[in-house]
């Protein structure tokens, strides 16, 4: 039914157009997929996935390191369908992100025909369509251009998926506050519970969905079952987790990424002003300062367009919600705060940038003019987009972002070294010891060697000044060994160093290195 909203005789171009942004979506998103090397949290989500794939009996191996396993799940079933790992991952952010795109362009079309009448859902939908599509396939294409949802939509990592959660439980948290019925009620809580599946800020979005539906409906407080319906749905969801024996992991871990009430309390500006800075370079970069400007005059104009107190016309307060509410929360909570964790704010955020660029965009008069303002607004996103996709190498992020890129947490050489050393295993009992024990490296190195017959990938610490033993016993039985390691972190002597013989060196950006050693 939604689908015939657009292929009307008077709509086939609006049909066209659609297609259009959908293609534009998958040529953005596919191509080049790994011009990033894997990094450090992708190593081991795949890895992870790995170990569910070959052993059941181990699907709630990622509660070891406190995280929900629902991203690693999918992943074990599209490692069966595609054999690169790292795009095995990444394809599940690809499609995460298409489907936020299409549930961004049916909420702004629902949120702008919200005072609609229509009594029948499905009608309601359709009417919205038919009214908003452009304003609504405007949002969908900024989806596309933001450098924001490009980047993380092309990384194996658990937020875009939280991200589509998000969205899909503001679409229907406004559909259930208008049309209070049961299936929707379960259906959100289906959703609010994968959510929590996923990562451990999905609990805002429980939060949300009450404030939204309290909203629409502070005059029938007996309504308030529906969202009660929901949260405890999601309640028994998210206990299946306690199938995993280190269920307890999760809770503490999340006391490592976020203060205590008491604690902030003894500092409440402290990291959050900070935060609240640092969110604002997230924002100059991965949204860019021109589109902010023009989003946030449009949304003045609009606002000025419609300031009588009327409930209907500060249903603003609700999207803004969903992105204002979580991004405070974290800035006073959050002991680490980067672009990833905020992510799932943004969809609300997009929403309130295409209301106010298209409002703006509309006061300008001249097609040709209004071609020169978008080509204008959306430059410098293109040029991020190029040059992620073409030359990631030389690019600069902003500090908080550098690590896919830089130091020992991006992934430069590892495919590479990877490759080699399978080579290798052709003619001899490979052992490869490599820094750390958890993270870029080994994990890194892992997915790539993964069921490969006689290539062993070990993890032997950090710091060592002299040949981890493990390594020089299996030289002396006769395996060939080696070590991967980045320059940063070797600390050994030059009588250690001269038993190895450097192999291969990959450069990193910055000054350092990736070195594989023979022994």
């Amino acid at each position: 039914m939604i689908f015939k909203a657009f292929m009307t005789k008077n709509n086939l171009f609006r049909f066209f157009i659609a297609i259009l942004i959908i293609v534009l979506y998958f040529l953005s998103r596919l191509q080049n997929l790994t011009s990033i090397p894997v990094f450090g949290d992708e190593a081991i989500y795949i890895r992870w996935a790995q170990i569910i794939q070959s052993e059941e009996n181990l699907r709630f191996v990622p509660q070891t390191d406190g995280k929900q396993p629902l991203f690693m799940w999918f992943n074990a079933v599209s490692l069966k369908l595609i054999d690169d790992p790292l795009v095995a991952g990444r394809i599940i952010s690809v499609f995460s992100g298409f489907t936020i795109l299409i549930l961004l362009f049916l909420s702004t079309a629902l949120f702008l025909n919200y005072e609609s009448k229509e009594t029948n859902l499905f009608k309601f939908i359709k009417e919205s369509l038919k009214k908003n599509f452009y304003q609504s396939i405007f949002t969908s294409f900024i989806y596309c251009l933001l450098p924001f949802t490009f980047f993380f939509d092309r990384l194996a990592l658990a937020d875009t998926l939280l991200s589509f959660f998000g969205i899909s439980a503001l679409f229907l948290s406004l559909l259930l506050a208008k049309y209070p019925r049961l299936d929707l009620s379960f259906i959100l809580g289906f959703i609010l519970g994968l959510s929590w599946l996923t990562k451990s800020p999905a609990i805002y979005f429980i939060v949300l969905s009450f404030f939204t539906f309290l909203f629409f409906n502070f005059r029938h407080p007996k309504t308030l079952i529906l969202p009660l319906i929901s949260s405890s749905i999601a309640f028994l969801i998210y206990n299946i987790l306690r199938l995993g024996p280190q269920f307890h992991m999760i809770a503490l871990r999340n006391q490592d990424y976020i203060w205590s009430f008491s604690e902030v309390l003894k500092h409440p500006l402290n990291p959050f002003i900070s935060h609240i800075t640092n969110a604002f370079n997230i924002y100059s970069t991965y949204i860019s300062i021109p589109l902010l400007i023009f989003s946030l005059i449009g949304l003045i104009l609009l606002f000025k367009k419609n300031w009588k107190l009327k409930i209907s016309n500060w249903k603003f307060v609700v999207l803004a919600s969903w992105w204002i509410l979580p991004l405070i929360a974290n800035a006073a909570l959050a002991k680490v705060f980067t672009a990833r964790y905020i992510l799932f704010t943004i969809p609300s955020l997009i929403i309130l940038i295409s209301l106010g660029f298209f409002n703006f965009f509309l006061k300008i008069k001249s097609n040709f003019l209004k071609i020169i303002f978008i080509l204008s607004v959306f430059i410098l996103n293109l040029n991020f987009i190029y040059k992620i996709s073409t030359n990631p190498f030389n690019y600069k992020l902003i500090d908080s972002e550098q690590g896919y890129l830089s130091d020992w947490t991006s992934g430069w050489g590892i495919k590479e070294s990877a490759e080699f050393l399978k080579q290798q295993s052709l003619s001899a009992n490979i052992i490869v010891g490599t820094e750390g024990a958890f993270g870029t490296l080994p994990d890194g190195l892992q997915i790539y060697g993964n069921k490969v017959p006689r290539l062993t990938i070990i993890g032997v610490g950090l710091g060592f000044t002299t040949l981890p033993s493990n390594l020089v016993n299996a030289k002396d039985y006769g395996d060939e060994v080696y070590l991967l390691i980045n320059k940063s972190r070797l600390n050994l002597d030059t009588i250690e160093l001269d038993k190895l013989k450097l192999v291969k060196s990959f450069a990193k950006p910055g000054a350092d290195e990736l070195l594989l050693y023979k022994f």
